[in-house]
């Protein structure tokens, strides 16, 4: 976290002579609409979200008749405000034995913070209603932070199956959303212990498995942050010590489109008697699967959503691939909103492609993929699956064609497609593509001019020639009237 984002008041914020708190927290998303999206408009963004969700929170506590309400003490921090007895040696107005406080118990403004501090407000209120509550060291006025959760509480696999129940809310139960929560969540949180509770040395376990100065440890730091959220555990201080810095991703190597072709004829060759019985009696099959990725740079759980019986009929003239998300519950990113083009349509009839050789893979849909990995693999090549994405990615960039209309071709937004995949572009590459647009260009020019300067030549000759004709015509006609 920067020194910004950590001392940076977001309601001093002020857009079109409209101050922060002013705005209608339900509109958070359209606060600063078109500014850019930098640190200080994601930390207001966020400030308003979560004064939206305490304003949800006060009016259900209100349907429920609690008179124990929420309220934002800081930019960080969620109160409680009520009518409480007085403290000891303090008088409400007129003399009264009650009187408006707020409470500070440190509860962070986050979901995880919304959702303690209701928890906290119907107690007080429940205390209230039975004429049991006291003021005790914990309801003072310093702020006290949620502290790490006590052996009695539940174990971390509980806390786990809590955290999946909450995700499941707002992300469908498919292929894409079992994926996300597999790679993304689970994945991490199953380094932490299962049977213990969340407790510092937990954290510290789980973190210490993990090298650091890697993107596992950047990536586990940040979803072991937002599992204690979720728990109401304050672990940042003990995870920011052990988080790292996300390391730059390391370059590729993108195969040139003659490596692209040289490996289609490689992935024909049969393999080694070790080889497994499928892998060595279905070389075509394998042939057609990498000229698909090739072409149309698909991922590779794509090729079992292509729409078949559209991509060979004879009225599909453009060779243009369209995917039905439903055979593969879901793609990764949603549907294309459009068919998918060769970037080199003669590669349609080079790999004999309308010719459908799927190969014999079996198993799951992750099985199925595995196997395609496994087959690049076992056959040698010097790239992989998805290094023909990123080929047919930079194929696009070196046709011109717009980043708009890739990123559809891709599947992705246009900001995945500029930082996903532009970023490729290494300085050989930028230069392939300066000969092939500017050099290529003034080439071209040179060569017409060039050409004119012949054809001007050879005109000079013809007319030339033609009078010389002429001259002859003129001659033998005179020739025949004088005899």
């Amino acid at each position: 976290m920067s020194n910004k984002s950590s001392n940076y008041d977001p309601r001093k914020a002020k857009w079109n002579n409209i101050m922060l708190d002013a705005w209608e927290p339900s509109n958070w998303k359209q606060w600063k609409s078109k500014a850019n999206k930098d640190e200080s408009v994601t930390i207001e963004r966020e400030y308003l979200r979560i004064k939206y969700a305490i304003q949800l929170a006060n009016n259900a506590l209100s349907l429920d008749k609690v008179k124990v309400k929420l309220k934002l003490t800081t930019a960080k921090s969620i109160g409680l405000q009520g009518t409480f007895p007085c403290k000891p040696g303090d008088v409400g107005k007129n003399g009264s034995s009650n009187k408006q406080y707020t409470i500070s118990l440190g509860f962070p403004a986050s979901d995880a913070g919304v959702k303690t501090a209701v928890a906290k407000a119907r107690e007080l209120d429940l205390l209230l209603m039975t004429k049991q509550f006291q003021w005790t060291p914990e309801l003072g006025k310093q702020a006290q932070r949620i502290v790490l959760i006590h052996d009695t509480a539940k174990p971390i696999s509980e806390l786990i199956q809590e955290y999946e129940r909450e995700f499941w809310k707002t992300h469908e139960k498919n292929r894409q959303g079992f994926r996300t929560w597999e790679t993304h969540y689970l994945r991490h949180l199953k380094k932490l212990p299962q049977d213990v509770p969340l407790t510092q040395k937990a954290l510290e376990q789980a973190l210490e498995s993990v090298p650091p100065n890697t993107s596992t440890r950047f990536y586990l730091a940040w979803q072991l942050k937002k599992f204690c959220d979720f728990c109401g555990v304050d672990g940042n201080k003990i995870i920011d010590s052990y988080t790292t810095p996300q390391p730059l991703p390391s370059l590729r190597k993108i195969p040139t489109d003659e490596e692209i072709i040289q490996g289609f004829d490689t992935m024909g060759t049969p393999l080694s008697p070790y080889a497994s019985k499928e892998n060595l009696t279905q070389p075509q099959q394998w042939q057609w699967v990498y000229g698909m990725l090739a072409t149309y740079g698909l991922r590779p759980h794509e090729l079992f959503a292509i729409d078949l019986e559209a991509f060979t009929t004879p009225s599909n003239i453009f060779h243009l691939v369209t995917l039905d998300p439903s055979l593969t519950g879901g793609t990764k990113t949603g549907e294309r909103t459009c068919g998918i083009p060769p970037l080199h349509p003669q590669w349609v009839e080079l790999f004999d492609l309308k010719n459908i050789k799927f190969p014999n893979t079996g198993g799951t849909l992750n099985n199925q993929t595995a196997k395609i990995h496994i087959r690049f693999r076992t056959a040698h090549l010097n790239f992989k699956p998805y290094d023909l994405r990123h080929a047919y990615a930079l194929r696009g960039h070196r046709l011109r064609i717009p980043i708009k209309t890739m990123a559809d071709y891709m599947g992705h937004t246009v900001q995945e497609h500029t930082k996903t995949y532009q970023r490729w572009i290494n300085e050989d590459t930028n230069l392939e593509i300066y000969k092939e647009i500017v050099i290529h260009k003034v080439n071209t020019r040179e060569a017409l001019k060039v050409r004119v300067d012949e054809l001007e030549i050879e005109n000079a000759v013809l007319k030339a020639e033609i009078k010389t004709l002429r001259e002859i015509v003129i001659k033998h006609q005179l020739g025949k009237l004088l005899s």
